[in-house]
């Protein structure tokens, strides 16, 4: 069966968040490490795709489930939920184990592109109907096996129209080769595979499902021998680190001497590790000094000195060494940290020790980020001597980015660093302080500002131990750092509370008397104010909303004339062809007919541009600025005049920038709305959403936490303070990118390593290389050093293949060589052998090799090249095969379409493999094939993931996976029963992992919120609805390993407040009624809710407010697809909790004319029974009136005949 179904497999290997990352030495050697064995784990998860085609109808296929059948070889039989037949779903392709989306349009279908007046409340149980899904598409076995497990179980698919389709049995034979080969090339022990999860998607159509695809997942463990105790090996790497810190580095620094960027003059001398390639040039050349120092003996282990970035000025020193046992390669660490400062020949000019470390800033022109360069604002002045003090006076100097600042006294501890007059902490000789812009400081003023007056004073000192008294010479140099906005803020014009008493009760929080006191009760507690609202801003009279703006996937949709910096991930999206989103932050208000827009002079800058833009308030889908004679932009100056105003209506953007520094930007809608409202309520548009909802708000969340600042913390920052932040956090990514890129290791990851194997084959034929080992006397012989000839290589035409595991995204593979070395057989005809990265570079030296790192292999069978001469090679290429991603491929769908279109695709398997850095497209041939094939390109590697932050790799953010964006309590009053239906709602909203409340997430004010809705039950009909906002937030004790936040909208509306005549739904007396329509009819579904809605009328049941007709989409659709069908089931349940139980009713539908007209519903079915004839006459009721009307007309008209004609006869 398998082999006439085509199918394709994607897979992949991802470590596990909270599992070890996989056999990797990346971490340091430990000494001392005794157990015999160490357990590692690891995540598998990959999937098969097969061609299989069945009608979408209800029964129309079955899954069957056989869990282990040593144990039970009876089998599970599972079939789809009714949902899955609903036409309110949409038709589109499910991934494995994903549950059914309801279409938008039937979200609600009147008035709720705003929730407020939303009229059809009964769309809440449409979409909860779809969230409480059963999970039918997924099936578990728990516990721990063996890899014969994959024998044991079984899934497949039986269905009318195909025989038994075990839909499984390839998955499981592909997991059984992989946990072979790992076992064969890496000798790994007692593996056990858990938690397997078989999950099934398919491509839902409008009449047909296709595309089935299964996907496998489990978590498999090993034990892999761990390193027996070495006495000499211990004591040779501890003495290597005792004589590198005591007799090499000095005082844990090193200095180089470079020429540094002269900023205009030679006053500054600007140093950083992440932007210096003459500075990591030096420290290679001090690190071959420092190796020749340190290995003059000579080597034992195949080790070399290497150093790693950790800071601007910091680096570590580690070696690479060779393990005699397992013969891999470990890091074992020397120094920690050690401090890199310039060299300065003359003493004498003891400032110029004196080094800034810039930050960066954000150039719009190619949406990168640059080193901050200084503007100088005063000039250094001519140094004089004042009592005998010599003074020297460096200038003063802007910056645009806060500066670190670093001097390093001589060992005399003679000198001072001061900072405003205030002494600056010193360690290992080291002054160190950080200059920011604080003028947005609010808990202490005094330290508000952006000047600072650096000092560095020199005493004259004849020994160490005498006192720092007497001075001879002082440096003075100034700085201003510039990088908070000007505060711009848009104030309803006719705000004044202190004139106007109605405005003053809007921010008063207690009641106050005619006297101005604040009022008390008769408990001695203020008097809380009814009106107060807290979220309106006292000075401004409007609610201020921080909302992130989505401008499009172009960085150039940002407003023009404006600046703002974006996420470094989606500019490397960007630049590599890949879908990105790039907007900004704002603040958002509501002013009441005309705005005063002041620019506050606390923080003051100079040199400010403002622009305004009218944005289309017509478009709630997308930001839109709307163009006025060829232009989007219209400079406007912003004073702080409160005597200018601005009142055209609409809505708009204002800009505010200073020279080198981010654009604020406050949008306003001006009209008839109130100015207590939120802009969101006024203008809703999908483009614009709460800031900490948006994933850049989130992500910038997850940085501030983990800076230690609260969520509560977090809440009240102003948006300048955002803007600040944010700064602050673009320059940390960017930094942490620099440092990454500089210490690019290899990946060591099992799987990687694995891949490798598969490409190394012998250099020399059969023959030769056997005379080769005949012709050594020892057991052990090694190629590379005795015959001058390598033994083995990698397929060269998979180098460049290779090559991209170990460059970033947008690197040529053509600048990695890959070279084999110290080449081992062993008498069983095994290899040990290492593979050394080399990175390559044009602009250096011929003979220099920047070595990435080195991959060690032993005991690997390597077969023999020739043994393919003769076979039909099959290659399959990527046209964009430069750089590592191919920009038209962005799915899997596409991936595996692309090569599907290739020659020879026929002949083998496609496995789609995604792991942390890489997605793989993996070559096998089919058995049938081999005997005349071979694959000439085993793998390709078709792109590079792109993360959104370095900073928090290892974090996530659960809500992704939450999907649910409304309830509504339908008229629950009780405050434990409206908590508890919520968190049921959220906890059945989950898409994958289920997270719990109180442990992984708390919900900001869940009581008050809940009591609020509870009390104010509304009706459908009542418009506008009131809405509450329930906040998610991820527990603060969880952020090592989550973030994010999400709001979700409540609401508590019901059909009707008055109570039906019923209280449970069995107490209908009605049991069927029939209709005749066309199956083809659009009006089929609206039919039945009318016959149901006339037909419960005589009993006073309102259905449009009381009831739920929880399968009438199910019924519709088996009428449409089965002409045949005569009856169904229609199943009513309580819309309200003013009712309970359920209630069937069936439907007659046996003639489907072709008008499509409905007739007299109830009266073409004539039946002998009771229940039919009362059926018929309550579906006839409302006839009764133009009957009695008929007959009454028939008596008047045959009176008058009888008065016209028979009576004037008689006469």
């Amino acid at each position: 069966m398998s082999k006439k179904i085509p199918f394709f497999l994607i897979s992949g290997l991802v470590p596990a968040l909270f599992l070890s990352a996989g056999y990797q030495n990346t971490t340091y050697f430990k000494i001392n490490n005794y157990d015999n064995y160490e357990t590692k784990s690891e995540f598998a998860n990959f999937s098969a795709q097969f061609d299989l085609e069945i009608e979408r109808q209800p029964d129309s296929f079955s899954f069957e489930w056989i869990k282990d059948k040593n144990i039970n070889s009876r089998s599970e039989i599972r079939k789809l939920n009714s949902y899955w037949f609903d036409r309110e779903i949409k038709e589109k392709f499910y991934q494995p184990g994903s549950r059914p989306e309801i279409k938008s349009e039937n979200f609600a279908p009147e008035y709720c592109s705003q929730l407020e007046n939303c009229r059809n409340w009964q769309f809440y149980l449409n979409e909860s109907k779809f969230r409480n899904w059963k999970e039918e598409t997924i099936f578990s076995i728990y516990g721990e096996y063996d890899k014969s497990i994959f024998d044991r179980n079984s899934l497949s698919i039986t269905s009318k129209k195909h025989n038994k389709i075990n839909i499984s049995n390839i998955l499981n034979e592909y997991a059984k080769n992989k946990i072979g080969e790992l076992e064969k090339n890496f000798n790994l022990k007692n593996i056990k595979i858990s938690h397997l999860i078989y999950r099934v998607g398919f491509e839902l159509q409008k009449d047909k499902i296709k595309k089935f695809t299964v996907n496998l997942q489990y978590r498999y463990s090993y034990q892999k021998r761990v390193l027996n105790k070495d006495l000499e090996l211990e004591k040779y790497l501890s003495d290597l680190r005792q004589n590198f810190n005591n007799s090499i580095i000095k005082n844990n620094q090193i200095s180089i001497s470079i020429e540094t960027n002269q900023q205009k003059n030679d006053e500054i001398q600007s140093f950083s590790l992440t932007s210096s390639q003459k500075g990591l040039k030096e420290i290679e050349k001090k690190v071959a000094e420092f190796s020749n120092e340190l290995f003059k003996e000579g080597k034992k282990y195949n080790e070399d000195l290497h150093f790693n970035v950790i800071g601007d000025r910091q680096i570590e020193f580690f070696i690479r060494f060779k393990h005699p046992q397992d013969k891999n390669f470990y890091n074992f660490q020397l120094n920690n940290k050690v401090n890199v400062h310039l060299f300065l020949e003359d003493n004498d000019k003891f400032w110029k020790r004196l080094t800034i470390i810039p930050g960066n800033i954000y150039d719009p022109k190619t949406y990168q980020s640059k080193i901050d360069e200084p503007v100088q604002i005063s000039k250094p002045k001519t140094a004089t001597n004042e009592g005998g003090v010599r003074k020297i006076y460096g200038g003063k100097w802007e910056y645009h980015n806060k500066i670190k600042l670093n001097f390093i006294t001589n060992p005399d501890e003679n000198e001072i660093l001061y900072v405003n007059g205030n002494p600056v902490d010193v360690l290992d000789l080291n002054f160190d302080y950080d200059l920011e812009d604080l003028r947005l400081e609010q808990k202490n003023q005094q330290n508000s500002t952006n000047s600072y007056k650096v000092e560095i004073k020199k005493f004259q000192k004849d020994n160490k131990i005498q006192d720092n008294s007497e001075l001879v010479a002082v440096y003075e140099i100034e700085f201003v750092i510039k990088a908070a906005n000007s505060i711009m803020d848009i104030k309803w014009f006719a705000w004044d509370p202190k004139n106007n008493k109605e405005q003053q009760k809007l921010i008063e929080p207690y009641l106050k008397d005619k006297n101005d006191q604040i009022i008390y009760d008769q408990f001695g507690v203020k008097v809380k104010n009814p009106e107060y609202d807290p979220l309106i801003d006292v000075k401004t009279g409007t609610k201020k909303q921080i909302v992130w703006i989505s401008t499009g996937k172009n960085p150039d949709s940002i407003p023009e004339n404006s600046n703002f910096a974006q996420l470094p991930s989606e500019i490397s999206r960007f630049n590599l062809g890949l879908e990105s989103e790039f907007g900004f932050i704002a603040e958002a208000s509501v002013s009441g007919k005309g705005a005063n827009i002041v620019l506050n002079s606390n923080p003051e800058n100079d040199k400010v541009s403002s622009f305004r833009y009218l944005v289309d308030s017509d478009n709630s889908e997308n930001f839109e600025i709307l163009s006025k004679n060829g232009q989007k932009s219209e400079k406007f100056d912003i004073t702080n005049s409160t005597n200018k105003y601005f009142s055209i209506g609409g809505v708009w953007l204002f800009s505010s920038k200073f020279d080198k520094g981010l654009s604020s930007y406050k949008i306003v809608s001006i009209g008839e709305n109130s100015s207590s409202q939120l802009f969101n309520d006024v203008f809703p548009n999908k483009s614009i959403i709460p800031f900490w909802e948006s994933k850049a708000g989130q992500i910038l969340e997850q940085y501030l936490l983990l800076e230690k600042i609260t969520n509560e913390n977090i809440k009240k920052l102003t948006y300048e303070q955002i803007l600040l932040y944010w700064r602050n956090f673009i320059d940390n990514v960017v930094k942490t990118q620099q440092i990454k890129k500089i210490n690019q290791k290899l990946d060591e990851n099992i799987e990687i390593k694995n891949k490798i194997v598969l490409l190394v084959q012998k250099n020399l034929t059969f023959e030769n290389l056997e005379q080769t080992i005949n012709e050594n006397t020892g057991s052990n012989h090694d190629f590379a050093s005795s015959t001058g000839s390598k033994a083995l290589e990698i397929n060269p035409e998979m180098i460049s293949e290779v090559s991209k595991f170990f460059i970033d995204d947008n690197e040529n593979s053509s600048n990695i060589d890959i070279k084999i070395e110290n080449i081992v057989q062993s008498q069983d005809n095994k290899f040990d052998f290492d593979i050394k990265i080399v990175k390559k570079d044009d602009k250096k030296t011929e003979n220099f090799e920047e070595v990435l790192g080195i991959l060690s292999f032993s005991d690997i069978e390597i077969k023999n090249s020739e043994q393919n001469e003769n076979k039909t090679e099959i290659k399959f290429n990527l046209k964009n095969d430069k750089h590592t991603v191919n920009q038209n491929l962005q799915n899997s769908t596409q991936i595996i379409d692309y090569f599907s279109n290739q020659e020879n695709f026929d002949k083998v398997n496609l496995f789609l493999e995604e792991n942390d850095e890489n997605i793989i497209a993996n070559f096998n041939l089919k058995p049938e094939f081999k005997e005349f094939f071979h694959l000439q390109t085993p793998f390709i590697v078709v792109k590079k993931s792109i993360k959104n932050s370095d900073i928090f790799q290892d974090s996530r953010n659960i809500f992704d996976g939450l999907l649910l964006e409304r309830i509504n309590l339908t008229g629950i009053e009780n405050l434990q029963n409206a908590k508890n239906f919520i968190l049921e709602q959220i906890q059945a909203s989950w898409k994958d992992v289920k997270y719990n409340y109180n442990f992984d997430f708390v919900i900001e004010n869940f009581d008050n919120i809940v009591e609020k809705a509870i009390k104010n039950i509304e009706e459908s009909e009542q418009i506008p609805h009131k809405i509450w906002n329930l906040t998610l937030k991820v527990k603060e004790n969880q952020i090592n390993k989550f973030y994010g936040s999400k709001t979700i909208k409540l609401v508590n509306i019901i059909g009707s407040l008055n109570n039906p005549k019923i209280n449970n739904l069995s107490q209908i007396k009605a049991k069927e009624f029939s209709l005749s329509i066309s199956k083809n009819s659009d009006n089929l579904e609206n039919a039945i809710k009318d016959h149901v809605y006339n037909l419960l009328l005589p009993e006073e049941i309102d259905s449009k407010k009381y009831l739920y007709l929880q399968n009438i989409s199910q019924i519709v659709d088996n009428f449409r697809t089965n002409p045949k069908l005569e009856k169904a089931t229609l199943v009513l349940k309580p819309g309200t909790p003013q009712l309970n139980g359920k209630k069937e009713l069936t439907i007659f539908n046996s003639d489907f004319s072709t008008l499509g007209d409905l007739n007299f519903g109830g009266l073409e079915k004539n039946s002998d029974t009771t229940d039919e004839s009362n059926i018929a006459k309550s579906t006839a009721y409302w006839l009764i009136p133009l009957i009695i009307f008929s007959i009454i007309g028939l008596l008047f008209f045959g009176f008058w005949i009888y008065n016209k004609f028979i009576a004037k006869f008689k006469n």
